[in-house]
């Protein structure tokens, strides 16, 4: 487990190469981020990153992406990964994969951010796993 004082490394998969989310994420100077859309994904790169933190954003999404979500999860099942679909709107809060405790599913939601921040249950960003 990273302590949380080192950088974090983050990554956003979406329907553009620049999220949105970034607005709501809070990153540090020293953090790194990447951002890729479905179309561009490189996953040879995305698995050098190393990313601590992935984000799969399925809002705004023209086609049905779950298919990279699931490649996503299969590649990294030791990374923090979050994707989120208005499909989840009918749940509270986060829900934990039922195949893997550090992948979680989500709408949009402060409760959301606020893990992905680091801020749950006065939880650091990686304790979860």
């Amino acid at each position: 487990m990273k302590p949380t004082n080192l950088p974090k490394k983050i990554c956003f998969i979406g329907n553009s190469d620049h999220s949105y989310l970034l607005e709501y994420i809070h990153l540090n100077r020293s953090d790194q981020h990447l951002s890729f859309s479905f179309k561009t994904l490189d996953l040879n790169a995305l698995l050098d990153f190393a990313p601590d933190i992935i984000v799969v954003d399925l809002y705004f999404c023209d086609q049905q992406y779950l298919k990279v979500a699931d490649l996503i999860e299969n590649a990294f099942p030791n990374t923090h990964v979050y994707i989120l679909s208005p499909e989840f709107a009918d749940f509270e809060g986060l829900m934990i994969s039922t195949n893997n405790p550090v992948h979680f599913l989500s709408n949009l939601s402060v409760d959301i951010l606020n893990h992905i921040n680091g801020r749950s249950s006065g939880n650091s960003y990686l304790e979860a796993g």
